[in-house]
C-alpha cells in the first residue's frame, strides 16, 4: 500500500511538472521575430510563391532569402488568420507539452526512478524556459524529441518504427534550420551502436541515409541543406552578431554579467542539468548506452557555447541523465534502509511537487517574470510592453512621409503590420555582415544617420528610446526632426517639412504642455509614507495576486531624463513608486538620479540607500554605480555643513 501511494505521488508530481513547464509557453506573443515569420507565411498563402531574394525590406533587395522556416511560417500565418494571437499561443504550448511528453516517454521505454525524472525533468524544463515562446525553434525541438525517441528504443532494442524518420526529416527540412541537429542525432547512435554492437546497424544505417535524401526535397534544394552552415560562422566569437546579438552570448557570459538578473533562475537550473550530465557520463558508459554518452558529447559543448541553446540539453540528455544516475544508489552509499529510504523518497519527490506548484502560480500572476524584471507576461494576447503594436497603428493612420529607418527589433512587427517594406528586421543571415554594420552606424552616429537618411530617402525614424538614449538625444536636438508621436516603448520622429506639425501626436503635445510636478518625497513607501513591503512579503504576494509592472510611468521617466528633464523625470519615477507601493528598488534608484541632478542631495540619498538595501548580491555593477554615487553625495553634504 505505501509503494502504491508513493507511485500516485510520483505520477501526480511528473505531470504536474509537464503542466508547468507548459505554462511557461502561455505567455503574451512577445518575439520580435514573429512579425517575419507571419509575413513571410502570408506571402506564401498569397501565392507568391518562395521568397528568393528579400521582398520585405527596401535596403537589401538583392540578396539571397533562402527561407528554411517556410512550412512554420505558413502554419503559424494560418493559425494567426484563425485564431490571432491566442490560436499561436496554444499551439506553441502543445508543442512545448508535446516536447516534454517525449522526452518522458522516452525515458521510461526501460525501467526508470520517477524520483530521479521529476526533479531533472523540472530543472531541464525551467533551463529550456526563456525559448518556449512563438518561434519556429519550439517545433524543431518537437521533431528532435521525436526522433530521438524512436532511436532511443531502436537503440533498446524494442520495437521501434524507424521508417517515421524520413517523413519526420522532410517536414523538418522544410520547416526550421535546426533540422541538422537530427542528423547529428542519428550519427551518435548510428556510432554509439557500432561501439556496443562492434558492427555496424544496416537498418538504422539505411534509414539514416534515406532520412539524409529526403531533405533535398525543399524549395531551395542543396542550398537549403547547407544554409546551417552559413549561419554557423555567424556565431564565431569574432563575427559582429555574435558580438551584439545578446542570445548569441554563453550561459557564462550572462552569469558574469549584470544581465544574470533577468535569467538567474533558468540559468542556475541550466548548471545544476549540465552538472547532472557530467555525472551521468561514466554510469553510462559501463552500462554501455554510448549513444546516450555521445548526445552529451554532442549537445553540451552546444548548450555551453549559446545561451539559445540551453533547451537542446535537456531535450538530449534527459533520458542519459535518468538512466546514468541513481536515487537507490545514492541512498544505499548513505546506508539508508526501510521507512527512511522510503521516507526519505516520499519527501523527495513530494518538495519537487511543491516546487512544481509555486512555480506555476508565480507563472500565472508574472511574479516569476517581474520579479526577474522581464517583459514577458502571462497571458493569451500580443505583448505590447515589448512589441511596438501602438506605434505601428499611429504609423499606418498618419501616413508618415518618405521611408522609414527603423530599429532592428521593431522590424518585423513594423514589417507585418504596414504596408510598406522596412530598414532592417531580425533575419541577420539575409542582412549580412556589412549591412548590419552600416545599421549601427546610422543609429550610433550624426554622420551614419545622415548618410543614411540621404542614400534612402528616409523620411522618419521609429525607435526603442531605452536602447537608443544617444540618438533620441541627437534627434531632439537637431531642427531638421520632429517627434510626432510617443508611448511607453517607442517614439517616432519625421524630418521637418510643409505639414509635419499636423502630424504630431497628442502624446507629444501633452509631453510639451506638461509643467514640472512638485516631488514631496516624504509621501513615498519607504521615505516617509507608508512602510515598504520586505522582499518575504512580497514573494508572498506573488502567490495570492497578479503583479503588475508600473512599466508607462517608469519608462516616461526614463524618456524625461534622457532628455534633459530631471524634474519632469523625478515625477514619472515617483508615480511609478506610489502605483507600485514602492516594491521595485530600481524605480528608486532612477528617482535618485533625477534628484541628484535637481540638487536634492539628501532626497537622493534616501533613495540610493533604499536601491543599495534591496539589490540582489548579483546585480554588483548596478550596485557599485550606487555606491559610488553615494559616496559623492556624502563628500558633498559633509562640505556644505
Amino acid at each position: 500500500m505505501r509503494s502504491d501511494r508513493l507511485l500516485w505521488i510520483q505520477r501526480i508530481a511528473l505531470g504536474l511538472v509537464i503542466v508547468s513547464i507548459g505554462l511557461f509557453a502561455l505567455r503574451q506573443v512577445a518575439s520580435p521575430d514573429v512579425g517575419f515569420h507571419l509575413k513571410a507565411g502570408n506571402h506564401i498563402l498569397s501565392g507568391n510563391g518562395w521568397p528568393q531574394n528579400d521582398p520585405f525590406t527596401y535596403t537589401v533587395t538583392d540578396h539571397a532569402y533562402i527561407d528554411t522556416s517556410w512550412g512554420y511560417q505558413t502554419i503559424l500565418a494560418l493559425v494567426e488568420r484563425l485564431a490571432g494571437a491566442p490560436g499561436m499561443i496554444l499551439l506553441h504550448v502543445l508543442l512545448v507539452l508535446a516536447v516534454f511528453s517525449l522526452v518522458t516517454l522516452t525515458v521510461r521505454t526501460v525501467p526508470s526512478e520517477v524520483a530521479l525524472l521529476v526533479p531533472a525533468l523540472l530543472l531541464g524544463g525551467v533551463a529550456a524556459e526563456p525559448r518556449l515562446e512563438v518561434r519556429p525553434e519550439v517545433l524543431s525541438l518537437t521533431f528532435l524529441a521525436a526522433v530521438l525517441y524512436l532511436l532511443h528504443r531502436h537503440a533498446e532494442g524494442l520495437r521501434s518504427p524507424l521508417w517515421l524518420l524520413p517523413p519526420i526529416f522532410l517536414l523538418w527540412t522544410n520547416s526550421h534550420s535546426l533540422f541538422v541537429l537530427g542528423w547529428v542525432a542519428m550519427a551518435c547512435f548510428v556510432a554509439g551502436l557500432l561501439l556496443k554492437q562492434k558492427q555496424v546497424d544496416r537498418r538504422l544505417l539505411a534509414w539514416t541515409a534515406a532520412s539524409l535524401a529526403v531533405g533535398l526535397i525543399n524549395p531551395y534544394g542543396w542550398r537549403a541543406l547547407t544554409f546551417p552552415l552559413t549561419l554557423l560562422t555567424r556565431m564565431r566569437g569574432e563575427n559582429v552578431f555574435s558580438r551584439n546579438i545578446g542570445e548569441f552570448a554563453s550561459p557564462f557570459e550572462y552569469a558574469a554579467s549584470d544581465q544574470l538578473m533577468f535569467y538567474l533562475a533558468p540559468i542556475l537550473c541550466f548548471f545544476a542539468f549540465a552538472l547532472l550530465v557530467v555525472l551521468s557520463l561514466r554510469p553510462l558508459v559501463r552500462q554501455k548506452r554510448y549513444s546516450c554518452v555521445l548526445l552529451a558529447v554532442a549537445f553540451l559543448p552546444l548548450a555551453l557555447a549559446m545561451f539559445r541553446n540551453m533547451p537542446l540539453l535537456a531535450v538530449s540528455c534527459l533520458p542519459g541523465v535518468v538512466w546514468g544516475l541513481s536515487f537507490g544508489r545514492m541512498m544505499d552509499k548513505l546506508r539508508l534502509r526501510g521507512r527512511t529510504r522510503h521516507g526519505l523518497r516520499r519527501a523527495f519527490v513530494g518538495f519537487v511537487l511543491l516546487l512544481a506548484v509555486v512555480l506555476s502560480v508565480r507563472v500565472v500572476t508574472d511574479a516569476y517574470y517581474i520579479s526577474a524584471r522581464r517583459l514577458e507576461r502571462f497571458g493569451l494576447g500580443w505583448n505590447s510592453l515589448v512589441l511596438p503594436l501602438d506605434a505601428a497603428n499611429f504609423a499606418r493612420d498618419a501616413e508618415l512621409p518618405g521611408r522609414m529607418l527603423n530599429h532592428l527589433n521593431f522590424g518585423a512587427t513594423l514589417m507585418w503590420s504596414l504596408p510598406d517594406p522596412v530598414f532592417i528586421d531580425g533575419r541577420l543571415e539575409v542582412m549580412g555582415e556589412a549591412f548590419y554594420e552600416e545599421y549601427r552606424e546610422a543609429l550610433d552616429s550624426r554622420a551614419g544617420l545622415l548618410d543614411a537618411v540621404n542614400r534612402y530617402g528616409i523620411g522618419w525614424i521609429v525607435f526603442p528610446y531605452r536602447l537608443s538614449p544617444r540618438l533620441l538625444r541627437e534627434l531632439a536636438r537637431d531642427p531638421d526632426w520632429v517627434m510626432v508621436y510617443v508611448d511607453h516603448l517607442a517614439t517616432i520622429f519625421v524630418r521637418r517639412g510643409q505639414g509635419v506639425e499636423a502630424l504630431v501626436d497628442e502624446s507629444v503635445r501633452a509631453l510639451e504642455r506638461q509643467a514640472p510636478p512638485i516631488v514631496q518625497t516624504s509621501t513615498l513607501p519607504g521615505l516617509g509614507g507608508t512602510a515598504r513591503a520586505t522582499a518575504f512579503e512580497r514573494w508572498v504576494a506573488g502567490l495570492v495576486r497578479r503583479r503588475v509592472y508600473p512599466a508607462e510611468s517608469f519608462n516616461r521617466g526614463v524618456l524625461r531624463a534622457y532628455l534633459g528633464m530631471p524634474a519632469h523625470a523625478a515625477g514619472e519615477f515617483a508615480a511609478a513608486i506610489h502605483e507600485s507601493g514602492g516594491e521595485y528598488y530600481e524605480i528608486y534608484n532612477n528617482l535618485a538620479s533625477a534628484l541628484l541632478a535637481m540638487g536634492r542631495l539628501g532626497e537622493a540619498r534616501a533613495c540610493y540607500r533604499i536601491f543599495v538595501e534591496d539589490v540582489p548580491f548579483y546585480r554588483w555593477e548596478r550596485r557599485g554605480q550606487a555606491l559610488e554615487r553615494l559616496a559623492e553625495i556624502e563628500k558633498k553634504l559633509a562640505l556644505s555643513r
